[in-house]
């Protein structure tokens, strides 16, 4: 696919016809592809009909991820469609809640040395539910998930120092519901989480 900012609407493919396996969105000052916008890479095997988007919802999508602060104009020129058009598809698109909000990303390398940790944790069956609630209220916990496997739950956290780890495991997860707890400090990113940097 290659939608050509800058076309006329006589002019433009129907956007519901074209394909995203291949997609490649070339705008007047840059070219958007697979490699830039993980959306176009992660949907490009699923059938299309499967997903509650098209292709101008997508291009919408990535250009979004890549500037949050685009104005509906600036899209419109970017895409090749009308301002009104990019308007109408970005509410619908917060009404389905497929964009539910709108986010600075921030570098937490940039402020601190931070530590990020993964900590599988192997949990009495009956507290579940208790353990997650008290993990929730923790300032370093990034995310919290419910796995499948030899553990029960998995963290994602940051932390300030080794020491400050130390603590959190000490005084948080060393407590008679917890089984056991596995701990991975990661000591590279080869893709960070776009949200923290790290």
């Amino acid at each position: 696919m290659i939608l050509m900012s800058g076309l006329g609407a006589s002019k433009m493919t129907d956007m519901k016809n074209l394909n995203t396996k291949n997609a490649i969105i070339v705008t007047k000052g840059d070219i958007m592809s697979g490699s830039k916008c993980r959306l176009i890479e992660r949907w490009k095997s699923i059938d299309k009909n499967l997903l509650p988007v098209d292709d101008l919802d997508l291009s919408i999508l990535c250009a979004l991820r890549e500037n949050a602060r685009m104005s509906n104009l600036e899209l419109s020129k970017l895409l090749g469609v009308s301002e009104a058009t990019i308007r109408r598809r970005i509410r619908i698109l917060e009404e389905k809640g497929i964009i539910k909000g709108y986010s600075a990303l921030i570098n937490c390398y940039a402020i601190e040395n931070s530590i990020k940790a993964f900590i599988y944790l192997k949990v009495d069956k009956r507290y579940i539910d208790k353990i997650s609630n008290e993990l929730m209220q923790e300032n370093r916990l990034i995310t919290l998930y419910r796995i499948i496997g030899d553990y029960d739950l998995l963290c994602e956290c940051l932390f300030l120092s080794m020491k400050e780890l130390q603590e959190f495991e000490d005084k948080k997860l060393k407590r008679n519901e917890i089984i056991s707890t596995v701990t991975h400090v990661v000591s590279k990113a080869y893709r960070p989480c776009d949200w923290v940097g790290i």
